[in-house]
């Protein structure tokens, strides 16, 4: 776990410090899985390979853990995290949303629609460990889906597009609620909402109004 731990950037590694002490690795896992493909995503010049890349993922996620190859630690950590119940259904989910990347810009709604449900969706499910979400869950995973997109596109069309779609949503959506196992979660929707409520995304998610939003938002709740 302290080798993929070393993996997070330093947003992460303070969400993740206001989880559940139980919950810590399963969220850990979560954001470093996430990141990984991101990684495929941005090193991909030709999409067959994207496609390979990812498939791969779902063939490990989809073995046996005996059947899993050794010595990556991310794979390692998932098969520990298996025992406690928690299913690659939603990571799985979360491939599907990341391969709609490998699609050249820019989106239909479809594509749109397709990327923030599957991987929100995916998401949000395996950290609320729940491969099915309530209307009201779907809806702020999507929004948070598209509202990352929008603060890590270059692409000031897409971005713009991205952006504009979960103000969309946000106009019929209560502000989100979780228990203290969703705390994570809670502090992403809120730097999200943030954004939407000033109709504008910042030229940097790393400032320091960011950290202390996180850390009064993770301490109280509000």
């Amino acid at each position: 776990m302290e080798i993929v731990n070393a993996t997070l950037n330093p947003l992460h590694r303070l969400i993740s410090s206001y989880a559940k002490r139980s919950d810590r690795q399963r969220y850990a896992f979560l954001f470093a899985f996430d990141s990984r493909l991101v990684e495929i995503i941005r090193k991909t010049s030709e999409p067959l390979i994207g496609q390979m890349r990812l498939t791969w993922w779902r063939d490990i996620l989809t073995k046996a853990p005996a059947d899993r190859p050794k010595g990556e630690p991310l794979v390692a950590m998932f098969s520990d995290l298996e025992p406690e119940g928690l299913s690659g259904d939603s990571l799985l989910r979360m491939i599907d949303g990341w391969e709609v990347m490998l699609e050249d810009f820019p989106w239909n709604d479809r594509q749109f629609d397709n990327y923030a449900d599957a991987r929100g969706g995916g998401y949000f499910g395996f950290a609320l460990d729940r491969s099915q979400l309530s209307d009201k869950s779907t809806d702020i995973a999507k929004l948070w889906a598209l509202w990352d997109f929008a603060v890590h596109c270059s692409d000031t069309a897409m971005k713009n597009a991205a952006f504009e779609r979960c103000r969309a949503i946000a106009e019929n959506l209560d502000p989100p609620r979780f228990d203290k196992s969703g705390r994570p979660l809670s502090i992403l929707c809120k730097l999200a909402m943030r954004d939407v409520k000033s109709g504008q995304l910042p030229e940097s998610i790393y400032r320091p109004s960011t950290a202390a939003h996180i850390i009064w938002h993770g301490l109280t709740g509000k």
